[in-house]
């Protein structure tokens, strides 16, 4: 089959074509007021090179919009100098006059309160001994990404960041005695940080004695009780003993097979408010002495557990509870963002009626209106 020239030019050139023109780009990321913003809109058939162009609408104030050598995308650049939603439409037209739109909405929100680590010492430890301690930092946009800038952690203590992203676990069991001196550095979603400097003093085991157990659990009449109160620094065995008031009736106490602990168990059988001190005394003759009060109630206090449906859009960093007591006057009742759709409340008085409702917040702190309150009687 024979074709003439023209017939052969236009079988070369169609042959460049690809199917119809189409923006692939669906969706562009949200912003802030003064952080650097960057977005790709991409666009794929058709035959290049591609005009781009804003048809309707405008870019966030401060953005702008630049076609790359390829023209096969179209870059959206700049600080955003206004808070806003901002709705457009970006066209693309090929070389052989297919195009192709699509509408996008751009959120630029104010920067929120600067970002700071809010925890301003640390506690120290004891070789040996399992250590804990929490680094908290708000304000900025989450997610926050941790790290230790400068010096090192003490041997033995590890960093983990949380799930929500606001603070820094650090947790194990030191193995050396030492002053470690470090600094924690943290990172906002929007790029502010915030540097907090710490020393950590890791004691040998021969130190000053101490009962470091502050606090004891309340106990309920007829039901199990079970309390742990905890010593260190000296020389073991320690020896244990109630120094001065009486355990609640129904309690015993029993020193542990490490001599480092007093166990305090039984089932209460009488509702009141017992005062006691325990002593400690170390191997050497040092001793530590600490005051106690322990509640046994009539009955247990209940617990609402409450559960919700995940919110479905995107850059959920977490949730938020609210009770009312009239389902008018609201109070968020979680200190942090919860990263489950989870939550129980255990800070409720019997026979008191409450209501509950919850609230999802983005990764730049906007968040939702509350979902339909459930009321609660509580018996």
């Amino acid at each position: 089959m024979k074709f003439s020239l023209f017939s052969f030019l236009l079988l070369l050139l169609g042959a460049r074509c690809f199917g119809a023109i189409a923006i692939t780009t669906t969706t562009l990321p949200n912003g802030t007021v003064g952080t650097a913003y960057s977005a790709v809109v991409k666009a794929s058939g058709g035959c290049t090179p591609y005009k781009w162009s804003i048809s309707s609408g405008a870019l966030p104030a401060g953005i702008t919009a630049k076609t790359p050598s390829t023209t096969t995308s179209l870059n959206l650049t700049g600080t955003p100098t206004t808070a806003g939603t901002d709705s457009f439409t970006v066209t693309v037209t090929g070389c052989g006059g297919g195009t192709s739109r699509v509408a996008y909405k751009a959120v630029i929100a104010t920067k929120s309160h600067t970002l700071s680590i809010t925890t301003t010492t640390l506690p120290n430890g004891t070789v040996g001994t399992a250590y804990s301690a929490v680094v908290k930092a708000s304000g900025g946009c989450t997610p926050y990404k941790w790290a230790i800038s400068s010096g090192a952690l003490p041997a033995g203590i590890s960093a983990k960041t949380s799930s929500n992203t606001t603070s820094l676990n650090l947790s194990g069991t030191p193995t050396a005695a030492s002053t470690d001196s470090f600094t924690v550095k943290v990172t906002g979603c929007g790029g502010g940080t915030s540097h907090v400097a710490y020393k950590a003093v890791i004691a040998t085991k021969s130190g000053t004695l101490s009962i470091t157990t502050t606090t004891l659990p309340n106990g309920t009449v007829g039901t199990a009780y079970s309390a742990v109160v905890k010593a260190s620094g000296g020389c073991t065995p320690y020896k244990w003993a109630i120094s001065s008031g009486a355990l609640p009736a129904g309690i015993n106490a029993k020193t542990s097979t490490t001599t480092t602990s007093l166990h305090l168990s039984g089932t209460p059988t009488t509702a009141g408010t017992d005062s006691f001190s325990v002593k400690v005394t170390g191997c050497g003759g040092g001793t530590s002495h600490v005051a106690y009060k322990a509640v046994i109630q009539k009955t247990a206090n209940h617990v609402v557990d409450l559960s919700w449906k995940a919110s479905t859009s995107s850059g959920i960093a977490g949730y938020n509870v609210y009770r009312s007591p009239d389902g008018a006057t609201w109070k968020k009742v979680n200190v942090s963002l919860i990263a489950s759709t989870l939550y129980s409340d255990s800070t409720i008085s019997n026979g008191s009626t409450y209501y509950y409702a919850a609230t999802a917040v983005d990764i730049h702190s906007h968040e939702s209106r509350k979902t339909a309150a459930v009321k609660v009687i509580v018996p």
